[in-house]
């Protein structure tokens, strides 16, 4: 068991620590609703991809991959803080590759032992960008609404409403020039394959509205993907 917790670990740190593109985020949660218990831990890891349309004229760009991967740890009944890769909104072809992170906390508001779970999530993400060849910083606050419903003891459906605003105050004209807002709502489930060990595919739509360099950025976005769940 510690080796495999060993090799879990070293996975994500190699994912959590490379540089992703910019102009491929993630929005989807890739979680139930329900909270991690004191002093648990979990990660997931996995990979998807995106399309988004966004400009006037639009532009469509299309990430078949991209890697995702996340840390959570269990604060106390209810509550749980989370780590994963940077999910700053940015579906342009003039940003390039990002290094960040977004840390949150999520509070479930049902009981335990509900077959329906709902929580939310409120979080905040920070990145260093490649924009149009020059360094820049963006910062990503957002929020969740998510649902899940135990099916049977191994399928677990999962539903997320999310808005994650972001801003890149250092690019030319400052934030009210270079700003975006994401809403959007995904649609998974969670698979048991262990006792610990989980499969979880999603997909979501996602609105976008906002400017990039005084321009509209204003379109649509697809995401898919799935990631394996760990528990410990």
């Amino acid at each position: 068991m510690r080796a495999y917790r060993f090799w879990l670990l070293s996975l994500m740190a190699c994912l959590l620590l490379t540089p992703r593109p910019a102009a491929a985020f993630w929005l989807l949660g890739f979680s139930t609703a329900d909270t991690l218990s004191p002093g648990d831990f979990s990660a997931i890891a996995g990979t998807g991809g995106q399309y988004s349309s966004v400009g006037n004229p639009s532009h469509s760009s299309f990430t078949p991959f991209l890697a995702h991967a996340g840390l959570r740890v269990g604060l106390a009944d209810g509550w749980d803080v989370g780590y994963r890769l940077t999910p700053v909104a940015l579906p342009f072809a003039s940003a390039g590759p990002t290094l960040g992170g977004e840390i949150d906390v999520r509070h479930r508001l049902t009981p335990a032992d509900s077959a329906w779970q709902a929580a939310v999530v409120v979080g905040a993400a920070y990145a260093y960008l490649d924009l149009s060849g020059q360094s820049r910083s963006a910062w990503s606050p957002g929020v969740d609404l998510m649902v899940s419903r135990a099916i049977t003891p191994r399928y677990t459906a999962i539903s997320e409403l999310r808005y994650v605003y972001t801003a890149i105050p250092t690019a030319s004209g400052g934030e009210g020039a270079n700003h975006l807002n994401a809403t959007g709502v995904d649609l998974g489930v969670r698979i048991g394959l262990t006792r610990t060990v989980s499969l979880v595919p999603e997909v979501g739509v996602f609105d976008f509205a906002g400017r990039l360099t005084s321009r509209s950025a204003n379109g649509i976005g697809v995401q898919y993907g799935a990631v394996l769940a760990f528990r410990f």
